[in-house]
């Protein structure tokens, strides 16, 4: 080998280097498929970032004013002197607080607001109270779920107390 001349490569071709003053280029099916992996590489990295921008909007900005759709009474369980009551308030999925109160009827005192923090995303609130009796014997009390705010609702059911 001469001394100033480059090691042979594969594909290396010095002849056209020393005609032209240029390395040759890649094939004409090599060029082209170079184009095409550019080409789709940069469409791939827009398709991503419009995508990632719409998951963005969706999720920071883009928030319905939230609401209570449905209040329901889901279930009663029966405990040795009294019961618990699990309510259900749904809502539309965005995020806020909901107010509510228990009321018992026949009344002994005041019902007490109470209120949920909801996460948007979150389509139901569960809402439990305990319903406890004394004595002996057994009674009918009428329990009803009272949603205050953000929008007013209600759901009512008799519970059978046992002791």
């Amino acid at each position: 080998m001469a001394p100033g001349c480059p090691r042979a490569r594969p594909g290396w071709r010095p002849r056209v280097l020393w005609r032209t003053g240029h390395r040759p280029g890649p094939p004409p099916r090599q060029a082209r498929l170079r184009r095409v992996r550019r080409v789709l590489g940069s469409a791939l990295t827009v398709i991503l970032l419009v995508a990632a921008g719409v998951v963005v909007w969706l999720r920071f900005f883009d928030h319905s004013p939230f609401h209570v759709t449905k209040v329901s009474i889901i279930q009663q369980t029966k405990t040795t002197c009294g019961a618990n009551v699990t309510g259900e308030i749904a809502t539309n999925g965005s995020a806020g607080t909901v107010s509510y109160q228990w009321v018992f009827q026949p009344q002994t005192q005041a019902p007490q607001p109470l209120s949920q923090s909801v996460t948007a995303g979150q389509h139901d609130v569960v809402v439990t109270v305990a319903v406890q009796g004394q004595g002996h014997g057994s009674a009918t009390q009428r329990l009803t779920l009272d949603v205050l705010g953000p929008d007013t609702g209600t759901a009512s059911a008799n519970v059978i107390i046992s002791c």
